[in-house]
């Protein structure tokens, strides 16, 4: 790490298109990177605590090996050593792979909703995120949170007002009132995305549609990680057992090929011979 002015190098692996797509809104929000980044973050990181829980040595490991698997690039992040310290510490704390945190968050900030239709498919009921998105959700915190800056003189003290709102506000508000998410007490980073989440995005959206999505999780139980073994061993196992099975039928259609051809090459001289013997007759008659 590099110090410059209380500002804090550090070196985190980000899933690769999720920094070009970053990138691109920031870039057309006008905001520098690092400097709306070290708000958000550290707006985010301290919504951990909510959770009263923290993740076993299994799943942090678990997460963290799900998300190697992922295309990931270092990236380097100029941030606050405040902000830095915050993080460090929460996610040591929760016991949470700091950067499983980050991928997360950055996920959610580019989100829209289709991807987030299948990341919460589980709380939506089966229902289009969208649908929860017009139906005003989060419209008084909305209010709440913007009523303070409305009356500034001037745009740009309204913009440096709200870059500190929270990022994912929205978004957590919209689930926190959802009727199903009270039923089953739910914390916004306490869910866990499934497997195979993402891979349910129509193939236009490229990259993001990946197998694995277990990285981007922050918490999991150790039930949760039992849970994904056990699905993830099953598909594996008829996974292979298609390709054995697909290798057997391949192999009885040879062999009935082969001994067809051995059949046909066996008859043929017999009728040849026939058919020779028939033309030498007529000539000698």
């Amino acid at each position: 790490m590099s110090i410059e002015n209380n500002k804090t190098k550090i070196l985190v692996n980000v899933y690769e298109p999720l920094i070009d797509i970053m990138k691109s809104k920031l870039d057309a929000a006008c905001l520098k990177r690092d400097a709306y980044l070290d708000i958000a973050l550290r707006s985010e990181v301290n919504f951990l605590l909510e959770n009263t829980t923290s993740n076993s040595d299994k799943a942090k490991n678990y997460i963290t090996d799900n998300l190697k698997q992922l295309k990931l690039k270092p990236l380097n992040l100029l941030l606050s050593t405040e902000t830095i310290d915050l993080i460090n510490s929460i996610c040591k704390d929760k016991n949470v792979p700091r950067d499983a945190f980050i991928n997360r968050v950055f996920l959610l900030m580019v989100a829209y909703d289709t991807i987030l239709t299948e990341l919460f498919y589980g709380i939506a009921d089966g229902n289009d995120y969208y649908e929860y998105w017009e139906g005003g959700y989060g419209r008084e915190k909305f209010e709440e949170l913007v009523g303070r800056y409305w009356w500034l003189p001037n745009t740009l003290d309204i913009v440096e007002g709200l870059v500190r709102i929270p990022p994912l506000w929205k978004l957590r508000s919209i689930f926190e009132n959802n009727k199903i998410c009270e039923r089953i007490s739910f914390n916004f980073y306490n869910y866990y995305f499934e497997r195979y989440a993402l891979n349910q995005l129509p193939p236009e959206y490229g990259p993001l549609r990946v197998e694995n999505s277990i990285g981007f999780n922050v918490f999991m139980t150790d039930d949760d990680v039992s849970k994904d073994e056990l699905q993830h061993n099953k598909i594996n196992t008829k996974t292979e057992t298609d390709k054995l099975v697909a290798l057997i039928q391949q192999e009885k259609l040879v062999k009935r090929n082969k001994s067809q051809q051995k059949y046909t090459q066996k008859e043929k001289p017999v009728t040849e011979t026939k058919a020779e013997n028939a033309d030498l007759a007529g000539e000698s008659q």
